[in-house]
């Protein structure tokens, strides 16, 4: 039997879809609650997990605690399972968890003795190779308190360490508060020059919040290309070059190349690639894009060649 654990705070509009998706693997569940004040404890007793209380402990911690020998399965009072079957594993194997759009794949199966580490976005120690063919769906939003004070003691302890400026600027841009996270994104990127999953897409999100935020193109360009270096098959990155060139230089039809490398190359990108994917910009918003690029260059067209033969005595465009 496999255990799945799930931390909750306050979780009572999903947590019971969440458990209830786990009939179909005869899974034990075990909740370690964090401190909820509304029914989420008594939803889940009610459904026969088991709940343990934690306070003052960071998520990390809460998952070492909650494994149990054998198979250990990660899932969030959010999600549900979609399908899937447990098999055997050496050490641990990725999940592929939906978020609307967004397909990623993350070390959630595991069997007892890998450790979580980082307090914050607790995640497994060790390296997986395989995959599972377990699939879990978001069904709500994140409904939970990152835990700032602990951060902010894991950055006076660890002053050079690049992960805390990670954690900070993910909460930030979660939060919408995109000052706060331009500011902890580049402090990451200063300390953290590898070109690891982390650190591109920290530059991608910086990349997207030059353009949307602050409208300004030219750093917008320095990320997103070093984006493209590390990850050229990425759609993602070459439709962010194209909204760039669309919103800001406007310049059609460059950034209708840009929209076409997207489709083009991002059908090259191997499917077991296990980098995030926005479903949506291999096919569907290139696409869209493309048509408006079209459109607009036609009129551009349009307006330059009659602005050559206007009557005399009226003023040039």
């Amino acid at each position: 039997m496999i255990n799945v654990q799930i931390l909750t705070y306050n979780n009572q509009s999903t947590v019971r879809r969440a458990i209830e998706s786990l009939i179909s693997i005869n899974a034990e569940v075990t909740v370690g609650d964090l401190g909820s004040t509304d029914n989420t404890v008594p939803i889940c007793e009610n459904l026969g997990a088991i709940v343990e209380h934690f306070g003052g402990v960071d998520r990390a911690t809460a998952r070492n605690r909650l494994a149990k020998p054998g198979l250990n399965l990660a899932m969030e009072p959010w999600e549900v399972l979609v399908q899937g079957k447990v098999d055997s594993i050496a050490d641990c194997a990725y999940v592929t968890v939906i978020n609307r759009r967004i397909l990623t794949r993350e070390i959630r199966l595991w069997k007892f003795g890998a450790l979580h580490i980082n307090p914050t976005f607790e995640s497994l120690d060790c390296s997986a190779q395989i995959e599972s063919d377990i699939v879990l769906s978001s069904i709500g939003r994140r409904d939970f308190e990152y835990d700032r004070t602990m951060i902010d003691l894991w950055k006076k302890q660890h002053p050079t360490a690049p992960e805390p400026y990670y954690c900070s600027s993910g909460i930030e841009l979660a939060e919408a508060k995109y000052d706060e996270f331009m500011r902890n994104a580049e402090h990451y990127l200063f300390l953290d020059r590898t070109q690891r999953m982390t650190t591109v897409m920290t530059r991608y999100y910086l990349a997207m919040t030059y353009l949307v935020h602050r409208r300004q193109a030219r750093p917008s360009l320095q990320n997103i290309n070093l984006c493209l270096c590390a990850r050229p098959l990425m759609a993602e990155f070459w439709c962010l070059m194209g909204d760039i060139y669309y919103h800001l230089l406007k310049n059609f039809r460059a950034a209708m190349e840009f929209y076409e490398n997207a489709i083009i190359l991002g059908s090259r990108r191997l499917k077991s690639d296990r980098w995030p994917m926005d479903i949506s910009k291999y096919r569907d918003y290139p696409d869209k894009m493309i048509e408006s690029c079209k459109s607009l260059s036609e009129k551009s067209a349009w307006f330059a060649g009659t602005s050559t033969n206007l009557p005399s005595g009226l003023p040039q465009l």
